[in-house]
């Protein structure tokens, strides 16, 4: 799949952690990346930061209540630690899925949601199946610093095998990888329907 700019992009990140890469992609041509932080304190300094790049917005919102943008309105969402933060949290399942689901409203059709996470097929597979809205394909990222080990390495490029349960990730590359796991899923409307 090919993009061609301009693109509306969400980000959900811990603060950052994606400054450089949305500097970035501003530098390459991208007109509306909007930043969304619960946190009123993050979002005025990064406001105060960026007031020289208007293509950057940041606004104030729980990811788990969207309903200020309209359903289909993003061509993608890149999270960065935010699924992860639910997850760590009070009513865990719950938040998480109620922000997959307003992610899922808020992407057009064939739109992108990318996950990097620390969360292992096993534990994050059965989340991002739930809502029954993805085609979701696995690309590994290797920690920096991170040693060579005897294991199986991917190209980034290349997305790995997924099993349903996650567990053929898990036996191949032993349970503390030293790897970020980041999830391409993309929203296909007709899934709903089976």
């Amino acid at each position: 799949m090919s993009f061609v700019t301009p693109l509306t992009v969400a980000w959900f990140y811990v603060p950052g952690l994606l400054t450089a890469l949305g500097e970035g992609m501003v530098g390459d041509g991208y007109k509306d990346l909007v930043n969304i932080d619960i946190s009123s304190v993050v979002i005025e300094a990064m406001q105060k930061k960026y007031q020289e790049r208007p293509e950057l917005k940041y606004i104030k919102m729980d990811v788990r209540d969207m309903s200020d943008f309209e359903s289909g309105s993003f061509d993608a969402v890149i999270d960065k630690g935010t699924l992860d933060s639910l997850m760590c949290g009070h009513n865990a399942q719950q938040n998480a899925t109620k922000m997959l689901e307003e992610v899922g409203r808020i992407l057009k059709d064939k739109g992108i949601y990318i996950l990097i996470t620390y969360g292992a097929p096993n534990f994050r597979l059965s989340l991002l199946r739930e809502p029954h809205l993805w085609t979701i394909k696995l690309h590994l990222i290797e920690k920096l610093g991170s040693e060579a080990r005897s294991r199986p390495t991917w190209e980034l490029t290349n997305p790995i095998p997924l099993d349903d349960d996650g567990s053929l990730v898990t036996s191949t590359l032993g349970e503390n990888p030293d790897v970020h796991y980041t999830y391409v899923c993309i929203k296909d409307s007709s899934l709903r329907m089976q």
